[in-house]
C-alpha cells in the first residue's frame, strides 16, 4: 500500500489558474466541495503529483478545481480529460501500484486502453468515449453529455470520486486505522493585544477548577483516561461556572489569524449568518406575504362569484351556441363527403378526356392519311421510270437481235461461199481427171 502521510502536504498545491482566489460561494459550499476535496486527497495517495503533473508539466489541481467553472473552459476540460485517462490507466493495469507505472501520463504500456482520448477528437467524441469507458467500469449513475463537458460541478466530481476509489482498489490500497503519538503537543493561544489586564489579575486570584487538573501527576492522567474506555465519565464541574469562565476566558483565546473561507468553520459562520439575516427579513415579508395571500383569495373567491353569474346569466345564449356548434359539424361532415365526392367524379372526368384526346389523335393521322396523294403521286413516278426502263431494255434487245442476224447471215454467207470454193475445186479437179483420162485414152 501507498504511504498516506507522503503525500498529505497541502503546501504542494498550485494556486489556482488565473492568479485569483475562486470564491467559495455557491457550488463550493456543500457536497460538491467534500466530494471534490476527498477526491483530491485520495489523487494524492495515488502519487499523481510525481506520476501525472511532473511528467506532463503540469500544475498540481486545488481545493476548487472541478467545483466551480475555470477562467478557462478549455484548460479545465483537458485537465479533466487528462486526470481521468491517467486514472483509467491504473485501473486498466491490474495490480499495478501508481509508482511502477511506465510511459507518458503514468500509462502501463501492458494495461487494457479504456480510455484514450485522441489529439484531434471533438469534445463531443471524448465525452462519449468516457461515457463509454465508465460503463465498463460500472459507473451506476448517469449525466447528460453537455454537463460532463462542462467539466465542473457535480458530474465531474461525482466522476472523479468514483474513478479515484476504482484506481485505488485496484493499486491495492486499504484504509487503515490511524496512530497518534504519545507526545501530544499543546499549542497554547497567544491573548489578543487588546486583553484586559483587569480580567488577567481575576483570573490568576480567582483560579479555575482547571488549574488542579493541569498540575495532576501525568500518570494519573493515563490511567484515568485508561479507565474512562471503560467507565462512565462524570463531570465534576459545575455547569454554570464552566460556562461563566468560558465565557470570561473565550475572547482571550481567540487568535489573530484569519479564518481561511475554506475551512468548515468559516462555512458553518456563514450558514449561521445566513440564518439570522433570514430569520430577521421572514419576520417583515411574511406579514405581506399574509396580506398579499388574502387579497389574492378574495380577488379569486370574486372572479369564482362572477363567472357563476356569467354562467347562469348567458346560460341560454350557450345552449344556442352548441346546438349552432353540432349543426356545423353536421354540414362539416356533409361538405367533407360532398368534397370526396367531387374529387373522385373530377378524377373519373380527367382519366375520360385523356382517353378522349388519344382516339381524337388516332382519327387525326387516320383522316390525314386518307387525303394525302403524296403515295399515289410517287406511284405515278414510279411506273413512268418503270416504263422508261422498259423501252430501254427492248430498244437493247433489239439491238442485240439485230446484231445477232446480222452474224448469222454472214456466217451463213461465208459457209456458202467456202462451199461453191469447194465445188469448183471438185469440179476443176473431175474436168482436169477427164482430161486426162481422155488423154490417155488418146494415147493409146
Amino acid at each position: 500500500a501507498v504511504s498516506v502521510f507522503s503525500t498529505m502536504d497541502d503546501d504542494d498545491e498550485g494556486p489556482p489558474r488565473g492568479g485569483k482566489e475562486p470564491s467559495t460561494s455557491g457550488p463550493a459550499m456543500g457536497p460538491i466541495y467534500l466530494m471534490w476535496e476527498n477526491s483530491l486527497e485520495k489523487l494524492k495517495i495515488l502519487n499523481y503529483e510525481k506520476e501525472y503533473c511532473k511528467k506532463l508539466n503540469k500544475k498540481a489541481c486545488n481545493r476548487v478545481h472541478f467545483v466551480i467553472p475555470g477562467v478557462n473552459a478549455s484548460h479545465q476540460f483537458d485537465d479533466f480529460i487528462g486526470i481521468c485517462a491517467w486514472l483509467f490507466a491504473l485501473i486498466g493495469g491490474s495490480n499495478v501500484p501508481a509508482a511502477s507505472t511506465k510511459g507518458k501520463s503514468g500509462r502501463n504500456p501492458n494495461s487494457t486502453e479504456l480510455f484514450r482520448p485522441e489529439e484531434f477528437d471533438d469534445p463531443n467524441t471524448v465525452v462519449n468515449k468516457l461515457l463509454l469507458a465508465l460503463r465498463q467500469v460500472d459507473f451506476r449513475s448517469s449525466f447528460p453529455q453537455q454537463k460532463l463537458k462542462a467539466a465542473h460541478g457535480e458530474p465531474a466530481c461525482t466522476v472523479l470520486d468514483f474513478l479515484t476509489d476504482k484506481a485505488l482498489t485496484t493499486v491495492g490500497f486499504q484504509w487503515g486505522v490511524p496512530i497518534y503519538s504519545n507526545n501530544i503537543d499543546v499549542e497554547q493561544a497567544e491573548p489578543d493585544d487588546d486583553a484586559n489586564d483587569d480580567d488577567i489579575a481575576e483570573d490568576e486570584e480567582l483560579g479555575g477548577p482547571d488549574d488542579d487538573v493541569m498540575f495532576e501527576d501525568p500518570s494519573k492522567l493515563e490511567v484515568s483516561i485508561d479507565s474512562s474506555n471503560h467507565n462512565i465519565l462524570q463531570a465534576l464541574v459545575d455547569p454554570v461556572e464552566w460556562k461563566t469562565e468560558l465565557e470570561r476566558v473565550g475572547p482571550k483565546l481567540r487568535t489573530n489569524q484569519q479564518l481561511s473561507t475554506n475551512e468548515w468553520r468559516a462555512h458553518v459562520d456563514q450558514t449561521v449568518s445566513s440564518k439570522v439575516q433570514i430569520e430577521k427579513v421572514l419576520g417583515d415579508t411574511q406579514g405581506d406575504l399574509q396580506a398579499m395571500n388574502k387579497n389574492v383569495s378574495s380577488e379569486l373567491n370574486h372572479m369564482r362569484m362572477k363567472e357563476k353569474y356569467l354562467n347562469n346569466q348567458y346560460n341560454t345564449l350557450g345552449l344556442e351556441f352548441i346546438e349552432v356548434k353540432h349543426r356545423l359539424e353536421e354540414l362539416e361532415t356533409r361538405t367533407g363527403s360532398s368534397h370526396e365526392a367531387v374529387a373522385k367524379l373530377t378524377n373519373e372526368l380527367a382519366e375520360l378526356t385523356e382517353k378522349l384526346e388519344e382516339l381524337k389523335e388516332s382519327f387525326e393521322s387516320r383522316d390525314s392519311g386518307l387525303h394525302d396523294t403524296s403515295p399515289l403521286v410517287k406511284i405515278k413516278a414510279a411506273l413512268q421510270q418503270i416504263k422508261k426502263e422498259i423501252h430501254f431494255f427492248d430498244m437493247r434487245i433489239g439491238v442485240v437481235s439485230h446484231s445477232l442476224l446480222a452474224a448469222k447471215v454472214s456466217d451463213t454467207n461465208r459457209l456458202r461461199s467456202i462451199a461453191s470454193v469447194k465445188a469448183r475445186q471438185r469440179h476443176n479437179k473431175n474436168k482436169k481427171a477427164s482430161d486426162d483420162n481422155s488423154l490417155l485414152s488418146d494415147d493409146d
